[in-house]
């Protein structure tokens, strides 16, 4: 079984009112999840791959045998969805597709879909996720109230739905907060994506973020001007090269 965080955002993600919704690079969040323990993580950035592309690069000059899945958190019109496993740059302006094309474009391209944190103000609900026929649900997410959470394993009982648990990291310090287990034999995006659709799947950790008012602080100082924004450039350099 190896050990995995299907859920972490960098630098990439975008937020409205903050401007970066993530306080750090996609090398610091690899170095902490290498630090937890973890064999691999899922970057999964709003509406963009570019994060998880840079991450993916990063983490095999910094260790072999620790992956990285290039993945994206499309913010649809009905709330969000996670596409895991999207190998090529994918950038989409958030909020203006429907959770079906968001489906569609994803599955055409071979992503498993999971739904995250389905009854938060984010989600996409309960009705859209049996529609839709995801791959999994995050049922354990370090961020939400734990009654959205319950709400969400008991759904995934109902549907018979892999279950995984993920931090949804916007700070290095809550990656590795809620673990997956996952029963593959090797270590590839592929045979991690192949087990989650078989429901190979076991939650070995749920732990709630204790870091959400330090990353609030954090924001408010970065839209003061009082510290420097994270090199998100430097580090789209990185792909580039």
């Amino acid at each position: 079984m190896k050990k995995f965080d299907l859920h972490i955002h960098t630098c990439y993600s975008k937020h409205e009112r903050w401007g970066f919704d993530c306080l750090n690079t996609p090398k610091e969040m690899v170095e902490a999840a290498i630090m937890a323990g973890l064999d691999g993580i899922a970057v999964s950035d709003h509406n963009t791959t570019r994060g998880g592309l840079v991450a993916a690069k990063v983490a095999r000059e910094i260790k072999k045998d620790f992956l990285v899945i290039p993945s994206l958190e499309i913010k649809t019109k009905e709330g969000d969805i996670l596409a895991l496993g999207v190998l090529e740059e994918v950038n989409i302006k958030s909020r203006t597709i429907t959770a079906d094309e968001a489906v569609e474009k994803m599955r055409e391209i071979g992503a498993v879909l999971i739904a995250p944190h389905p009854y938060s103000r984010e989600g996409i609900g309960e009705a859209l996720v049996e529609k839709l026929a995801f791959d999994a649900i995050e049922v354990f997410n370090s961020r939400m109230l734990s009654r959205h959470n319950k709400k969400a394993k008991e759904l995934a009982l109902k549907l018979g739905l892999p279950m995984i648990a993920c931090s949804d990291a916007h700070i290095a310090d809550d990656v590795g907060n809620a673990i997956t287990a996952i029963n593959t034999n090797g270590l590839s995006i592929e045979s991690v994506k192949n087990a989650l659709r078989e429901g190979e799947t076991q939650i070995v950790k749920e732990e709630r973020s204790r870091n959400r008012a330090k990353e609030q602080y954090l924001k408010l100082y970065l839209l003061l001007g009082k510290i420097r924004p994270p090199p998100c450039e430097k580090s789209n350099r990185i792909l580039q090269t």
